[in-house]
């Protein structure tokens, strides 16, 4: 299971999706009355980014041990590399809030969940392949 190179960039992408809730996304001042100066927007800040990601890094965990069953392991992977590009998707709509400020360098941890994903998605079809070359030579 672990030497298979899919569940290296799933546990890539389970560990950036869990440091998203720490490192902020974006630096800036709130919009609103007093302008609150030094916020941050990470994975917490929002009910619906912590539930985005939450389903993220559960979904990356939960796919590494589905290392068996190859079409769930690709849909569920799929289906994780579309959630993560919504995620960003989510954080852009959500800079709306902020006056003024700039994306962190840490917003790359959202943009590694994304490419962990999509070569886990790669390796998964890899394996597909072999198999079925595998089973024609037989």
């Amino acid at each position: 299971m672990i030497q298979r190179k899919q569940t290296l960039w799933l546990l890539l992408s389970v560990i950036c999706a869990g440091l998203t809730f720490k490192f902020p996304f974006y630096n800036g001042t709130v919009t609103g009355t007093e302008g609150l100066a030094g916020a941050t927007m990470n994975a917490a800040s929002n009910i619906w980014l912590t539930l985005l990601t939450g389903f993220i890094a559960a979904l990356g965990l939960i796919t590494i041990f589905l290392y068996k069953d190859r079409k769930l392991q690709l849909r569920l992977t799929f289906l994780g590399l579309v959630a993560a590009v919504g995620l960003i998707a989510l954080y852009f709509s959500y800079m709306k809030e902020f006056q003024t400020g700039g994306i962190a360098i840490t917003a790359l941890l959202s943009l590694l969940v994304v490419v962990g994903f999509f070569f886990a998605l790669k390796g998964i079809r890899r394996d597909q392949k072999l198999i079925r070359n595998l089973d024609r030579l037989r």
